[in-house]
């Protein structure tokens, strides 16, 4: 039996290398919002689109923040999605032009519906999606716009997340998977779909590819949004934020934060392609198994694969504290506790593909929606 064991932790700790391998393909660069160049003039006139469901909280944040832009824009829009708190009211005192959506349609998720029903209104040739939660600093317009400038086509952008309370920290292993997952970091590119939170897009271009009434089923529907883009022959070009643009999601509670990423987390995966599912498999598999590892053979005794363990705990704890930096703003204690945060990740994702397997309701925002995607193809 000596053998057999020996065999198993053999290929244990094989596994683990090749995870510590994919960290370095996953996330072979961070392609951040490039800084602004100063004298650039005659920016196009940018719609603001604000989808907004129950957002009373988040909302008088954003509107400010887009107040005190160097670059103004030319229109808010706030797409109240049939919310049951003071969205619509908070909006139109902050000034923004509010659309109030009380019956939404059969076959559309809020936020589609939402996002098409502003972008109709929209006056200006560019139109820029912002989720509620997002928090911009005074040049977050401009970068955007002198990204745009810059590449000739639409504009996404994972935001640089903040965090503040102490279970807002479970959703850093969340971030890095979403961000590997979508293929932007990787040494070249596959950019998988959008990124929900900010979108910047030609109105010429939006109804090119249809829309949102395109994705009007779908519960991810920047990365169907994204598709429909490749579908039209449209390029779009993806960034991760800094610290002027951001966001701060799932601050309302622990109980946010787990229905929301129940509600993304298998939807997302079966829109991966199977190189870069198996490499964030493998990427995830070694982060479990790394403290799994320490545990048996501190049971065990066996001192020296424990020393060798303990020294790949303390890399990856280094990985995560690197990566995490260019991800948003984490506590350091997190970075320790990763085991912690990986077991918050596998159960959501448990959870998650249990409900889209046997078509189960997720509640958000107040409705239940069921997942339509289809795997990538």
């Amino acid at each position: 039996m000596n053998w057999e064991f020996e065999a198993v932790v053999i290929i244990e700790f094989v596994i683990v290398l090749i995870g510590l391998a994919a960290t370095a393909v996953l996330f072979f660069r961070f392609p951040t919002l490039p800084g602004i160049r100063r004298g650039q003039a005659d920016y196009p006139a940018v719609s603001v689109i604000i989808p907004a469901r129950n957002e009373a909280h988040n909302l008088p944040l954003l509107l400010m923040d887009l107040r005190r832009q160097t670059i103004p824009v030319s229109e808010i829009i706030v797409a109240d999605d049939g919310s049951e708190d003071a969205t619509a009211r908070i909006a139109a005192a902050c000034g923004a032009r509010v659309i109030t959506l009380n019956k939404k349609p059969e076959g559309w998720t809020g936020k589609a519906w939402a996002c098409q029903n502003g972008a109709d209104a929209a006056r200006s040739g560019l139109l820029l999606f912002l989720d509620a939660d997002v928090r911009l600093g005074p040049e977050g317009i401009e970068a955007l716009l002198q990204a745009y400038a810059n590449e000739r086509c639409t504009i996404s952008v994972q935001p640089w997340h903040r965090t503040e309370k102490i279970y807002e920290q479970l959703s850093l292993m969340f971030n890095l998977v979403q961000i590997g997952a979508n293929g932007i970091a990787l040494p070249k590119p596959l950019n998988l779909g959008l990124f929900g939170p900010v979108i910047l897009i030609a109105s010429k271009d939006y109804i090119r590819a249809g829309g949102h009434e395109k994705v009007r089923k779908s519960v991810v529907e920047d990365i169907a949004l994204g598709r429909q883009l490749k579908k039209a022959g449209l390029p779009y070009r993806l960034f991760t934020g800094n610290p002027a643009v951001a966001f701060r999601m799932y601050g309302h509670g622990l109980r946010e934060l787990l229905q929301g990423w129940v509600k993304n987390l298998a939807t997302g995966a079966a829109q991966t392609p199977a190189p870069v599912f198996l490499l964030v498999f493998f990427w995830i598999a070694s982060l479990t198994s790394v403290p799994l590892q320490i545990v048996k053979f501190a049971v065990t005794s066996n001192w020296p694969w424990l020393a060798v363990y303990m020294v790949l705990h303390l890399v990856w704890i280094v990985l995560i504290a690197v990566l995490a930096r260019r991800a948003g703003r984490f506590q350091a204690w997190a970075y320790f506790l990763y085991p912690l945060l990986m077991l918050t990740l596998l159960g959501v994702f448990a959870v998650s593909l249990v409900r889209r397997i046997f078509r189960l309701k997720v509640t958000w925002k107040g409705r239940a929606i069921v997942s339509e995607e289809k795997p990538c193809e």
